[in-house]
């Protein structure tokens, strides 16, 4: 939140991946004189690739909601305890407990990353994903998230609307007509690494299927690979068109 205030950002959503328990604290450290508008989001994790659909405008308390993220909890939890068995079974000493310990939030991934750098057994984040925890690599076990519809399902049911996250990450946009039909309300076109060309064909995309356009920085903080500035420039139109569309969820 300092850091968006610093950099002028005027609306920041938190949308960490499968939960919002960070929201009450992001919210409080933007309050006073000059901070953020702070948003409440999610960015659910699909079973398909990087597939990740974000929800704006949520109801967090909404109590289908709290039991969505509850078994989304669970399936990452059983995600990582099946990894951590798979690193086990290559004679590496590493205990769900020890995962857990790096984990002050939703489980995932780089918390296994964490915790075999703290054993020494690889150096970062970026070694532990490309020798063990990465897609086809010797400890990866598939993400066992919802579909993508499912997700979708789970923003709506909590009042907010989904819209795709990061487009390049989908195989064959022909779905995204599939998903528009199963609610789909808007698709992530400015994007800090997308040049001019890319982000104009994502908003066109978006167009033919009479999608908002969105943008977002995907900032995930420091001590990540993903440590860019946060914040990302929307021309005025798209931002009031997301900010409408915001109005009306409840």
């Amino acid at each position: 939140m300092r850091l968006g205030r610093e950099g002028g950002v005027e609306l920041l959503a938190l949308t960490d991946h499968d939960g919002t328990a960070g929201f009450p604290e992001a919210a409080a450290a933007a309050a006073g004189e000059g901070g953020p508008r702070v948003l409440c989001g999610i960015e659910v994790s699909s079973n398909v690739g990087e597939v990740h659909i974000l929800g704006y405008g949520i109801d967090r308390e909404r109590p289908c909601f709290v039991e969505r993220v509850a078994d989304l909890h669970r399936r990452r939890r059983e995600r990582v305890g099946r990894m951590v068995e798979k690193l086990r079974g290559l004679k590496m000493e590493i205990l769900l407990e020890e995962v857990s310990a790096c984990c002050a939030g939703v489980i995932g991934r780089p918390h296994i990353a964490d915790a075999l750098c703290r054993k020494g057994i690889v150096s970062n984040r970026g070694e532990a994903f490309g020798r063990w925890l990465g897609e086809g690599r010797p400890g990866y076990v598939p993400s066992m998230g919802p579909s993508p519809g499912e997700a979708i399902a789970i923003i709506r049911e909590a009042g907010g609307f989904a819209v795709l996250a990061h487009p390049d990450t989908v195989d064959d946009l022909a779905v995204v007509g599939d998903w528009v039909r199963l609610g789909l309300e808007g698709l992530e076109a400015h994007y800090p690494t997308y040049p001019p060309a890319t982000v104009k064909r994502f908003s066109e995309l978006a167009a033919g299927h009479g999608l908002l356009v969105t943008g977002g920085s995907d900032c995930h903080g420091p001590g990540t690979s993903r440590n860019n500035s946060l914040g990302v420039s929307v021309p005025d139109a798209v931002a009031a068109r997301f900010l409408e569309r915001l109005s009306r969820c409840g």
